[in-house]
């Protein structure tokens, strides 16, 4: 598994601690800010989701979509499979029981778990509280592409792949003092070869104590999507605005735009980065000593 990626070793071994002079896009926002949508029904109107990203409403596009389901105690998702694209669950709240096929593994609050395309699938909401996740779907979810009920009947025969599982990797870890940040990956097909991971974006997992920043930075040829899990940021754009972004909403930054992520409020906050196509070590550029 891919260890924590602390900053300041991200910005002296990748960056050499130099300003960088690349150009932003000159016809893209600085940021796009984006609200949730209101919750709907899902799971036979047991539950709810909540689009983050839908392909409908992002520009510039990226390759994956992202909702928030929320799952009360001893309801699922109906077995079902999805055709081309896979589907990754980050879970935030409650604990998940997840089926892949003839493969059944379980998750809590913290971890993550990757299901290839075509599996059959169902996720459960166990324990006593609300099952709450991020899904995200790459190529795009359509409705085309989900197949349940008698459309199961001709694709019966399971498949060989399995879930990958991304268990919470923050145990032992050691703050960054130094500004008040720890971040880690959670998954990213690059710097995880060995784990043959098919998707083409990464994510990675960031908890930002009371006065702690990330330093600005931007990311040539890729879209950085910030989304608040728990607390609240303040992210400064290329356009020197402060911008609050509160939990369950998010920032799309697009390629090459540069940012400053920090926490003014009084309780830690915690955020997901997915980067499309992937994060890697070519793309990262300091925007400040």
């Amino acid at each position: 598994m891919q260890k924590l990626i602390l900053i300041p070793f991200i910005l002296l071994l990748f960056t050499a601690g130099c300003i960088t002079a690349t150009p932003p896009a000159a016809d893209e926002p600085d940021i796009l800010l984006i609200t949730p949508s209101d919750p709907f029904p899902t799971v036979s109107g047991q539950g709810t989701y909540v689009n983050i990203i839908i392909a409908e409403t992002i520009t510039p596009p990226v390759s994956y979509n992202l909702g928030y389901v929320t799952i009360p105690p001893g309801n699922a998702t109906p077995p079902h499979r999805l055709l081309g694209t896979s589907e990754l669950v980050y879970v935030i709240g409650g604990a998940a029981r997840i089926h892949c096929d003839s493969k059944t593994v379980e998750a809590a609050a913290g971890e993550l778990v990757l299901l290839p395309e075509g599996v059959l699938q169902s996720i459960e909401s166990i324990g006593e509280d609300d099952l709450r996740y991020l899904s995200a779907n790459q190529p795009q979810y359509t409705y085309e592409i989900d197949i349940r009920d008698d459309g199961l009947i001709p694709l019966s025969n399971t498949t060989n792949a399995e879930p990958i599982v991304i268990p919470d990797p923050a145990g032992g870890i050691e703050w960054d003092f130094d500004t008040g940040t720890l971040i880690y990956t959670l998954i990213n097909p690059v710097l995880m070869p060995e784990m043959d991971i098919p998707i083409d974006y990464s994510a990675a997992y960031a908890q930002i104590l009371p006065g702690g920043s990330i330093v600005g930075n931007r990311l040539t040829g890729s879209t950085d999507l910030i989304y608040v899990v728990e607390g609240e940021i303040t992210i400064r754009a290329g356009d020197g605005v402060d911008y609050s972004i509160p939990a369950g909403y998010a920032a799309l930054f697009p390629p090459g735009k540069p940012k400053e992520i920090s926490n003014a409020g009084n309780t830690d906050a915690v955020i997901l980065s997915v980067v499309d196509p992937a994060w890697r070590p070519e793309i990262f550029e300091m925007t400040e000593e």
